[in-house]
């Protein structure tokens, strides 16, 4: 006589979702309270919970509740500084502002300002002006330059001296030392703040209609 495995046709824990675990992922104070209580409940009354036990649960309980407390407490006080954070910036708008960052808005066939940093003197220096698209748009050879600040001096045209559209532009500056190795280079913005949007938590401004900037990149306030 054949006998069956017992454990044929039993479910096991791995692939069946009676075994899945359920409920929450971590204990509030209700449930320590419940569990306590439990722990009372079904102790032995032969030996019960001595005082210094139980009085160590409670303070532990109490720690736990007065930390849930303050956690609730800073949460809605970082909500509330965010929000009037938010709300200073709605005070930028209409104001020039310096950024760090190397695109410009044309708007209204006027181009916004800009400025780099030569880190070291260079032998030659080149300003490329590309569109949204990536292509190029115009080029300016500025020839040797000293180390220092210099204003970006473009007039909104392209190569043919055309009028180009609104939009965003990009320049990169391509400097060389007498080494023919590149010269490190820090470029600003200047522009107009048109407008304030938030994504994900994080606040941008609109520069000249065209320009995201990200508010931790505002070097100055004009």
């Amino acid at each position: 006589m054949s006998v069956a495995n017992i454990n044929e046709g039993i479910p096991t824990a791995e692939g069946n979702s009676l075994f899945k675990p359920v409920g929450k992922s971590a204990m509030d104070q209700y449930d320590f309270m419940n569990l306590f209580i439990t722990q009372l409940q079904h102790q032995d009354p032969m030996e019960p919970m001595s005082t210094e036990a139980m009085a160590g649960q409670m303070a532990d309980f109490s720690n736990m509740e007065a930390t849930l407390r303050m956690s609730d407490s800073m949460e809605k006080l970082l909500d509330y500084q965010t929000s009037q954070n938010n709300l200073q910036l709605l005070t930028l708008l209409d104001t020039d502002v310096k950024v760090a960052g190397n695109t410009l808005g044309v708007n209204d066939g006027k181009p916004g300002g800009g400025e780099f940093v030569l880190a070291e003197d260079a032998s030659s220096c080149q300003v490329e002006i590309y569109d949204a698209g990536g292509h190029l748009v115009d080029m300016m050879d500025l020839g040797p330059l000293s180390r220092g600040n210099y204003d970006l001096d473009w007039d909104a045209t392209d190569m043919q001296g055309e009028q180009i559209a609104d939009g965003a532009y990009t320049y990169k500056v391509k400097a060389l030392n007498s080494n023919g190795n590149e010269v490190d280079v820090d470029c600003r913005i200047y522009g107009k703040v048109t407008g304030v949007s938030f994504e994900n938590g994080l606040a941008l401004l609109t520069l000249d209609k065209h320009v995201a900037a990200e508010v931790g990149s505002v070097m100055s306030v004009l």
